[in-house]
């Protein structure tokens, strides 16, 4: 099978990470939950990983970082957490088109839970979010900006360190959505005015699935959305806030992150070679996909999503084509019906490639010789 479906989750994982993870699976101890050396030992390569990601993204001391299933409950925990504190308030929330629903659901959920309104800020021509657009959406009751940085079906990439600053002048607090950038474009929280990042572990740095994490602004208070055991004040039946247990209740993943923490390692030090080759691919892909005269495609971003129609044909039926052509791509919708919507293909959907670490020329010529064929195929 040809992958090139790597916005869903990446393919390749580095030897490293899973070496590390069959390791700690077969020695698994819970941080936090005992004073033997097994379980300090686990605690303290669960801190080397919180170290890590806030190196990656630049964060300053006044940042932490709070491990999640993956970027989804990251996000619910900065949405729901946050907008807590204004509970009894008129509440604006501005999203853009381009979110996941992993934003917008969750924005949803607290519109109809706690009265938010949210408003909607479109994309430009090239499917990126302008930052002026953003100034002139932000109300006297703007309280959080919610903010796709790299657009999971366009690819699209918005200007975050403008917004970021746009942020900080209106004293709102801004949340990006990292799940498609973090591995492929560097990000730095503090110099970006980030109070929020939140990204999944499994994508872009080549680590499991089923771990993520929220970086987060302390300035910020967050209020715990999830009740459990914290192994700190047991005698205590209210959820501590203290950070990070009291927002990572119940048993961490900790193979997960201890393997994506050798993952994101990886990636850091292979970040130019694995940039150069993508955005190489991708630019390749798009220059074939825009020389097939019955091809719409969507964007222009060369960092690794592309999306595109062919013909009239509903993109499932694509899908089921190249499928069967040993081509993996994900058609669709891809959880973001907002920039399916503004693109005008909210009936029928798109077609999504996405570009890996271990992806070749010859693996993009295939699916551009695939598509070539499709005019003599009665699908």
């Amino acid at each position: 099978m040809i992958y090139l479906d790597n916005a869903a989750t990446s393919r390749f994982k580095p030897r490293c990470m899973t070496e590390t993870m069959v390791k700690e699976l077969n020695c698994s101890s819970n941080p936090g939950r005992g004073g033997h050396k097994d379980a300090i030992n686990a605690a303290e390569k669960i801190f080397s990983a919180r170290s890590l990601i806030k190196k990656l993204v630049g964060a300053s001391e006044r940042y932490e970082v709070i491990f999640s299933s993956g970027c989804t409950q990251s996000i619910n925990l900065a949405i729901l957490g946050y907008l807590q504190n204004f509970v009894g308030q008129n509440i604006d929330v501005i999203a853009t088109s381009n979110e996941h629903n992993a934003t917008l659901r969750t924005l949803f959920f607290a519109k109809n839970s706690i009265r938010v309104n949210i408003i909607e800020v479109k994309p430009q021509f090239d499917g990126s979010i302008n930052p002026l657009d953003v100034s002139r959406a932000i109300t006297a009751d703007t309280r959080l900006i919610c903010l796709c940085h790299v657009s999971n079906v366009t690819g699209s990439v918005s200007d975050i360190e403008a917004i970021g600053k746009i942020a900080k002048k209106n004293n709102v607090a801004l949340l990006v959505d990292c799940a498609q950038s973090l591995g492929h474009i560097p990000v730095d929280v503090t110099a970006c005015n980030i109070d929020f990042l939140a990204c999944a572990g499994h994508k872009g740095l080549h680590g499991p699935q089923g771990v993520g994490f929220l970086v987060w602004n302390t300035d910020k208070y967050l209020h715990p959305i999830a009740f459990g055991g914290t192994g700190t004040d047991s005698n205590d039946l209210n959820q501590p806030d203290t950070i990070p247990e009291g927002y990572e209740a119940g048993t961490v993943n900790c193979a997960g992150i201890i393997a994506l923490a050798a993952a994101t390692r990886w990636t850091m030090e292979n970040l130019r070679q694995i940039n150069l080759q993508e955005r190489y691919l991708t630019a390749e892909l798009l220059k074939g996909l825009k020389n097939n005269r019955n091809v719409t495609v969507y964007g222009s971003s060369n960092c690794g999503v592309v999306s595109f129609n062919y013909k009239d044909l509903p993109s499932t039926d694509v899908g089921d084509y190249l499928n069967s052509c040993n081509i993996a791509v994900r058609s669709g919708l891809h959880c973001a019906p907002w920039i399916h919507r503004f693109l005008g293909t909210i009936e029928r959907g798109a077609v999504r490639v996405s570009i890996g670490y271990n992806n070749t020329i010859a693996d993009v010529r295939a699916l551009l010789f695939a598509l070539q064929k499709l005019d003599k195929i009665n699908l």
